[in-house]
């Protein structure tokens, strides 16, 4: 399995994984946002090979975010919301906290490497060509 389809696989396991709780559909003990976020960062620096300052960092990035969308994602359900498209939105908002703050630890080969794992690149490059032909 390359280092792509694994960080999508993590990604994905994340939502999916909050998504359920939000639904109440847990069935075992849920790993809590900072053990969700160690198991990343230990991902990251095998696929990446972070240094240790790099890995800190992501870590902290993480366990920030990971438990704001797990904060967010509880308000939304208490709150009586339902629709799939307002917890993609918040799950989008928390990637692209993530993006920007990674962008900020990351060197830029290793950056581009992220971007082009988690598809970011793709779209970013699709949105440039898009805005060049209504130019």
């Amino acid at each position: 399995m390359n280092t792509a389809t694994r960080l999508f696989a993590a990604i994905t396991l994340l939502t999916t994984t909050i998504n359920a709780f939000a639904q109440d559909q847990q069935q075992e003990k849920q790993k809590s946002p900072v053990e969700m976020a160690a198991e990343q960062a230990d991902k990251l620096q095998k696929d990446f090979k972070l240094n240790d300052a790099q890995v800190f960092l992501i870590d902290s990035v993480l366990q920030t975010n990971f438990t704001g969308v797990y904060e967010e994602f509880e308000n939304m359900k208490q709150g009586g919301v339902q629709s799939s498209q307002s917890y993609q939105a918040v799950q989008e908002k928390w990637m692209h906290k993530t993006e920007n703050a990674f962008q900020k630890i990351l060197t830029p080969d290793q950056f581009l490497r992220y971007q082009k794992m988690t598809g970011s690149y793709a779209k970013q490059k699709k949105e440039e060509k898009r805005k060049a032909k209504s130019k």
